[in-house]
């Protein structure tokens, strides 16, 4: 006998970029995936799921999974647990969650790949099993989307279902009459082909269960008994109808902004689907095996109601990617991109960096272009808006993230150092403004070693590269971590201090620095000195010298004219030994190590390191021991000129 249950599914959309803790105007993401006890965040979400024996489904964004596994991966491995058990199926997405139509195939496609091999690294699934994608902000779009999405070549063979907002199941012409009046529409809770979709099906997500969960009150409840009622009597006649909630995660578990008691207001929508005879809760996949699947259907460009229409963003989001402010840092992401693509077809150029750059730059188009609507949740009711018409202005976050897109340009200009005929047996010292950002930024490198130094901020390293055989990794500097609202490139970041980079001096890591020599020694050595100029800092007149001597993968740096009232003075250096792979490995890749009077952190493989030189330097506890993808040592400074060293060691990995 045929089921006449309402099959209900669950899906939940967890997405948060390369974020730490600390933040004082946002929550961490210890706050966010909340404590061991399961008593809040995310975590609270799933083990009400667990104590139900309710199945659900899981989006989790690949920022988000690199997020956790630097500094929550016990999170990861619950969910893991929560698979293996048959009660979470994930579905997959893109890395970022760029808003899909915005970008070529190409770039979709890495987004897509980059998803599906984090999925299966950190949470067991083989891509094969990933079928159902979750459609970033969910702004459809079939022509630019369906034929990335079906691509036979990508790890899962393409995927087999979209989940998509009711609405879209909609002409676009209807829609405004639909989003007053929603009444119930049994065809908008079927399964469907997607018209030149490329076989691809497209399963509704209910508007009126979005908006009625979590459930808080009892019109709520009501809303929803009513219809699972009218669901209920078209499957008694035969009609294949399925009840999709589809939303985000922070929502159903109080992350602020949203309300605080939703996680109470979740259980008991959980406790009313358990006691709800007329219901069966189910799993996607499971479903659509033994259902029919109705014939094509034309879903013309969208999104959520919102979205589409409160926030201004527009059906195809060119409110908000169309608006003159958004559109110089929409510039600055396609002017990367094509550059890095050009630079793809050449020659000589270190594949891992390459493949940093290319990462950098899919994360740097997260929640691409996302404004901060006068009307949304999502928006800081204290910000002053720069606009006053109904899509507002792009948010800080959104601004920050592409401008430090630009970042790629010095990553992809070190792709092409390591095979650089020109630093074979030799150094080099140049000055140019990498990053393209209107500061000028010092070069000293090798053909094993290249160090970048910003004098106009705290005269800092901000980035060492190891090159060997024609390759190369970054060793200092996390370009990929949140920045929050620090929208300048290659400024100190102070709260919380997620990008330290090294040499950042307590208290004066924002002073301007001037360069005053710049030499190639006769013995091939290459120095460079800057002095401190900023106006009225205790610190006015520290000189900083580096030293590179060619084949050396070491930097030497000499501290002169300390003013004896800054003593002790103390700095901190950020490691971040082999980035690329601690962001896709997490923490399991690193560890700390000491070789003779060497201090530092190891892959298998790279030894990024710091030794002391002068007896006046000592070792010193580092204001934040942990940042974003990297480990912070800190040294102590006695005496007005003092000598260290960074450098890196590469060991055999067998």
């Amino acid at each position: 006998m045929k089921d006449s249950r309402v099959p209900f599914a669950i899906v939940h959309h967890a997405n948060q970029y390369l974020i730490t803790n600390g933040y004082p105007n946002r929550a961490g993401l210890a706050e966010i995936v909340g404590p061991p006890d399961a008593s809040a965040g995310l975590r609270a979400v799933l083990e009400l799921h667990s104590v139900n024996d309710i199945p659900l489904h899981l989006h989790i964004s690949g920022t988000l999974i690199e997020a956790c596994a630097w500094f929550e991966p016990r999170f990861l491995e619950e969910i893991a647990e929560m698979r293996e058990s048959g009660l979470l199926e994930v579905i997959g997405s893109s890395y970022s969650q760029n808003i899909m139509p915005l970008f070529d195939r190409e770039h979709n496609r890495y987004q897509i790949q980059e998803e599906l091999s984090l999925i299966e690294d950190w949470l067991g699934v083989h891509p094969s099993e990933v079928t159902g994608f979750w459609v970033p902000e969910r702004v459809w779009n079939t022509e630019r989307l369906s034929p990335v999405l079906t691509d036979t070549t990508l790890a899962n063979k393409g995927f087999h279902y979209i989940l998509g907002d009711d609405r879209l199941f909609v002409a676009k012409w209807r829609r405004h009459q639909f989003d007053q009046s929603c009444g119930f529409r049994p065809e908008l809770f079927e399964a469907h082909y997607i018209r030149r979709g490329n076989g691809l099906i497209a399963l509704p997500l209910s508007g009126e269960i979005r908006l009625n969960i979590p459930l808080e009150t009892d019109q709520q409840q009501y809303k929803l008994d009513f219809l699972m009622s009218q669901l209920g009597k078209e499957i008694r006649s035969g009609r294949d109808v399925i009840a999709i909630y589809g939303d985000d995660m922070e929502k159903a578990a109080g992350v602020p902004p949203w309300n605080p008691q939703a996680v109470n207001h979740y259980r008991r929508f959980l406790q009313w689907l358990v006691s709800s005879q007329g219901i069966q809760p189910v799993l996607l996949n499971q479903w659509l095996s033994r259902h029919t699947i109705r014939p094509p259907r034309s879903l013309e460009p969208g999104t959520y109601r919102e979205l589409a229409v409160q926030f201004g963003a527009g059906e195809d989001y060119m409110g908000w990617a169309g608006s003159p402010i958004w559109m110089p840092y929409q510039n600055m992401i396609k002017q990367a991109w094509d550059r890095l693509k050009l630079l793809s077809s050449q020659c000589d150029i270190a594949p891992t960096l390459l493949d940093l750059a290319r990462k950098h730059l899919l994360a740097s188009t997260y929640e691409t272009g996302w404004h901060d609507a006068p009307n949304s949740i999502h928006t800081d009711p204290n910000q002053d808006m720069t606009r006053e018409d109904s899509i507002g202005s792009p948010a800080p976050w959104a601004r920050t993230l592409a401008s430090h897109a630009r970042t790629s340009y010095i990553l992809m200009e070190a792709a092409k150092w390591g095979a650089d005929p020109d630093t074979k047996g030799k150094a080099l010292v140049s000055i140019k403004d990498l990053d393209v950002d209107g500061n000028e930024e010092v070069i000293l490198r090798n053909e094993v070693f290249a160090a970048i130094i910003t004098p106009r901020f705290g005269g800092r390293i901000v980035y060492v590269f190891h090159f060997k055989d024609n390759d190369g990794v970054l060793v200092v500097g996390n370009p990929s971590d949140d920045w929050n609202w620090l929208e300048q490139l290659n400024d100190f970041m102070d709260v919380p201090r997620n990008h330290p980079g090294a040499l950042a001096d307590y208290g004066f890591e924002h002073d301007r620095y001037e360069t005053i020599s710049l030499q190639t020694k006769p013995d091939g050595e290459v120095e460079l000195v800057i002095v401190n100029r900023e106006p009225n800092s205790p610190a006015y007149g520290l000189i900083k010298r580096f030293t590179l001597a060619k084949g050396r993968s070491s930097i030497g740096i000499r501290y002169e004219q300390i003013p004896l009232t800054q003593l002790p003075l103390c700095l901190d250096i950020g490691l971040s030994p082999d980035y690329l792979r601690l962001l896709r490995e997490g923490r399991q890749a690193i560890v700390p190590f000491e070789d003779g009077d060497k201090r530092g952190f190891r892959t298998d493989r790279i030894f990024a390191w710091v030794r002391p030189v002068s007896v006046a330097v000592s070792w010193n506890i580092p204001r934040s021991p942990i940042f974003g993808h990297g480990f912070c040592l800190a040294l102590g400074i006695t005496s007005s000129t003092v000598s260290f060293e960074i450098g890196v060691d590469e060991f055999n990995s067998n």
